[in-house]
């Protein structure tokens, strides 16, 4: 399920850079309160893995940069996609969300204008053409000879890339289902070069990670199922700080 979310201030929306934790934080802050904080400190579970089991686009309107303070200044609407696999994630942000008056939003005052529910887009065969609205990234952790840990973010180039992607969806989906996967999935890049090559920063307690990703246009295969999971969950790596959101091509 895919909603868009509209937010409306009297005044210009000003907001840093990095914000995608500002965003994050406003999903978990319209979640009832006890499924919020055991989303946020457990989550699905799939081994030693954890899932949020969503993903979540960045402000789709275009903002004017100032490079001085670091913010981007949009008008007074902003919007934004939410999806997720998961019923009570959407029906109680949507439900929440709707009813607030005032709402914080990185130090501006917005309230929703509008919550629009996406069509679900059919999918007729074992393929499908995607772009990506925010990057999609998959990591290594690898340790140093000092002791250190360096993280190596692969290129969609790299068949690394399409192997997490696939090991990732198949552990979200056994998460999810508590069942097999109905198959495997696979991606290519219908792009060449590194122009679609992203560098995003993510904000947490005051702790600034670099993220590296990919946008572009990608194909897809494998069973509808777990297509159609992808398109919800998102592809790769921290899709619930904002990384991997896909949508079909038109």
């Amino acid at each position: 399920m895919r909603i868009l979310v509209h937010l409306i201030s009297d005044n210009n929306i000003t907001i840093r850079q990095s914000y995608n934790n500002i965003l994050q934080g406003l999903i978990y802050q319209y979640l009832d309160r006890m499924d919020a904080v055991w989303l946020h400190e457990h989550g699905f579970e799939f081994g030693s893995r954890k899932f949020k089991l969503f993903v979540f686009s960045e402000i789709r309107e275009k903002g004017t940069v100032d490079r001085n303070t670091q913010t981007f200044t949009f008008f007074n609407k902003i919007s934004f996609y939410l999806s997720s696999p998961v019923d009570w994630i959407m029906t109680q942000f949507a439900g929440n969300i709707i009813r607030a008056r005032d709402l914080d939003f990185g130090n501006n005052k917005v309230s929703v204008e509008s919550i629009s529910v996406m069509k679900d887009r059919v999918i007729d065969g074992s393929s499908i053409t995607v772009s990506a609205i925010t990057p999609i990234e998959v990591h290594s952790t690898l340790i140093k000879p000092d002791g250190r840990k360096l993280t190596h973010y692969y290129s969609s180039f790299e068949d690394e890339f399409g192997r997490l992607i696939n090991n990732n969806m198949i552990k979200k989906w056994g998460a999810l289902y508590n069942r097999e996967a109905p198959g495997s999935i696979l991606i290519r890049p219908l792009y060449s070069g590194n122009r679609n090559e992203r560098v995003r920063y993510f904000v947490s307690n005051g702790r600034k990670t670099v993220i590296k990703g990919w946008l572009g246009r990608y194909r897809l295969s494998g069973d509808r199922d777990i297509l159609r999971f992808a398109l919800d969950a998102g592809l790769g790596s921290r899709n619930s700080q904002g990384f991997g959101m896909v949508e079909i091509d038109r």
